[in-house]
């Protein structure tokens, strides 16, 4: 599966069709308040909003069906999906008056989380729900699809319901059926989960068979034990012993990115994304069998090569950085639709001298230590430990995603699975190295300056450059 800006998308032209959730209830207010991760991205758009910046705060998906699209069957597709997930008819609005929204859950006073209070929480209950295509038109140039594509999910994702666009691009020979979510309802899990859904109800819709799905559980139950469990948190705490260490070594900051990037790391720039073809499958599995001889997975040698470049271009032999883990620790999650998605802080120290070998088993026990934390939410850990540590976005950070084992992951590139995401704002440099069957790729987010575009791939090229002579260092069979 790529993932894209929309300003690099360019699907070919066609009939488009969109699919309108309607209903014929009133919203009824919820009290579950929102995750952390949610209030920070809601806070940080309604802020750009404000400042008249142009929001995308969404991803999306899209990928191929064959022929020319049945409107009848992806009706019934989005009819199933909206009424199913939670995720697609519940939401959170900015609270404007004291009549605005739910009453406080009682478990979550007002006076231990004040900022909960700023957004009030809505259902639409699921059976009200309907689904009707909607004929925008036939497009013929690939430019003023493009443009009206972005316009019409940026439209459509702002806060209020329904919080999704979901389309088909219809053509005679393949149909491309895209679906744009707030971040605030989805992550890459949940878009995995997406693809395999959405063909497997089209095909059953097709052939007039029925969709065998159980129930899948909402977010707002996660939600609701999130903030409960971070409430009850302390700054001695010993989940937060890993934050502490983490921010000790960097004298209470976060860390400094290799080389310069011209930005201050503190203010969000316009962003620029690279794209990094890093190992193919079987250089992969090789790079995997060299570092489970050296005491780690796959994910301990990314970060070790990190950290090697990082020593070549600085002296540092400590490395440091965020790392995105989920926080679906239950087999019941996994087919939640949602953002489960922590930060943790992840520390290690090269040894002496610095090898790639030597550091695979340090970064895998900086690892597990980091994730030991994982149901700590960023946001509240910085809260106790870090002094006017609020964060009303998410700093940069790495993170590695085994996308091999998600349904249907062998047809993403049959399918031209893409993810897409609104154009890029950073404030430092961020990557997903993505694992998939038949390679592994690195999205990078950098901030879009001279200083960024000529040191950053400089450092990337060398983590490459010890990931692949590892991997020919250890062949597989």
């Amino acid at each position: 599966m790529r993932m894209t800006q929309i300003l690099d998308w360019r699907p070919e032209p066609g009939e488009v069709v969109e699919f309108e959730p309607t209903n014929d209830r009133a919203p009824v207010p919820h009290d579950v308040p929102a995750s952390y991760f949610q209030r920070a991205h809601l806070e940080l758009a309604a802020a750009r909003r404000a400042a008249g910046q142009r929001q995308s705060p969404w991803v999306a998906l899209a990928f191929d069906l064959p022929g020319r699209a049945d409107l009848d069957a992806l009706t019934d597709v989005w009819q199933g999906l909206v009424r199913r997930h939670e995720a697609f008819h519940t939401w959170y609005e900015p609270r404007t008056g004291p009549q605005a929204g739910p009453q406080t859950d009682p478990q979550c006073e007002p006076q231990d989380d004040p900022q909960a209070e700023n957004l009030a929480g809505f259902r639409m209950p699921p059976a009200s729900l309907t689904v009707r295509p909607v004929r925008v038109g036939d497009f013929t140039s690939a430019g003023d699809l493009h443009d009206y594509l972005h316009r019409r999910i940026d439209e459509q994702t702002a806060v209020s319901w329904p919080s999704l666009l979901a389309g088909v691009i219809r053509r005679d020979t393949k149909s491309t059926v895209y679906v744009a979510i707030d971040h605030t309802y989805t992550d890459a899990h949940s878009l995995a989960l997406l693809f395999d859904e959405i063909r497997t109800r089209y095909h059953a819709a097709c052939a007039g068979a029925p969709v065998d799905l159980a129930p899948a559980p909402g977010y707002l139950e996660y939600n609701r034990r999130e903030r409960e469990r971070s409430l009850a948190l302390t700054p001695g705490a010993p989940e937060l012993a890993a934050w502490s260490e983490f921010l000790a070594a960097g004298g209470g900051g976060f860390p400094d990115f290799p080389v310069d990037l011209g930005a201050d790391g503190h203010t969000l720039l316009p962003g620029a994304r690279l794209q990094y073809p890093v190992l193919t499958g079987a250089e992969a599995s090789a790079f995997r069998a060299y570092c489970a001889r050296h005491g780690g997975g796959f994910a301990a040698g990314a970060f070790a090569a990190l950290a090697l470049a990082q020593w070549e271009f600085t002296g540092n032999d400590v490395y440091r950085v965020l790392t995105a883990v989920s926080t679906r620790a239950y087999p019941r999650l996994f087919h939640v639709q949602g953002w489960l998605v922590n930060v943790v802080p992840l520390l290690f120290r090269l040894p002496a001298p610095p090898t790639l070998a030597g550091a695979i088993g340090a970064a895998q026990q900086g690892f597990q230590r980091a994730r030991a934390g994982c149901d700590v939410p960023l946001h509240r850990a910085l809260e106790l430990v870090h002094d006017g540590g609020d964060v009303s976005a998410i700093p940069p950070m790495v993170s590695y995603l085994d996308g091999r084992s998600a349904p249907s992951s062998h047809d993403y590139l049959g399918a031209d699975a893409t993810v897409l995401t609104g154009p890029d704002a950073a404030s430092g440099v961020s990557m997903w190295f993505n694992w998939f069957p038949d390679r592994v790729d690195l999205a990078v987010t950098v901030p879009d300056t001279p200083q960024a575009a000529t040191g950053v791939p400089k450092y990337l090229d060398r983590v490459r450059e010890i990931m692949l002579t590892a991997a020919g260092a250890h062949p597989t069979p």
